[in-house]
């Protein structure tokens, strides 16, 4: 696993708390060194970006394949409407069962 840290930003703090100069710039050295090549802001924020657009088109292809299945507002009324249908058919058969099971046992 890779991190990217602020070169510049990090030679300051380094240099702010004593280190002298020469030593914080191998010190960033050696953390880009070990966590692989450094990155910069605007790479980091140029692949930001890319991530973030790659996620708004899969939402938008997600979108149109939904969009695709129900068409429309009426289409989705239409499934609310045949599902409301065979539920109460369902809850109907029921109760014609528990009814005819209390008369047998009852």
């Amino acid at each position: 696993m890779s991190y990217a840290i602020d070169t510049a930003a990090t030679i300051a703090d380094l240099e702010a708390a004593g280190v002298a100069p020469a030593h914080a710039k191998a010190i960033v050295r050696a953390i880009n060194g070990a966590a692989g090549d450094p990155v910069s802001k605007d790479e980091f924020k140029g692949e930001m970006k890319a991530l973030r657009d790659e996620f708004k088109g899969e939402m938008k292809a997600l979108r149109g394949e939904f969009k695709a299945t129900f068409a429309t507002k009426a289409d989705l009324e239409a499934m609310k409407s045949a599902l409301t249908t065979r539920i109460v058919l369902a809850q109907v058969a029921t109760a014609t069962l528990l009814f005819a099971m209390l008369k047998f046992f009852g």
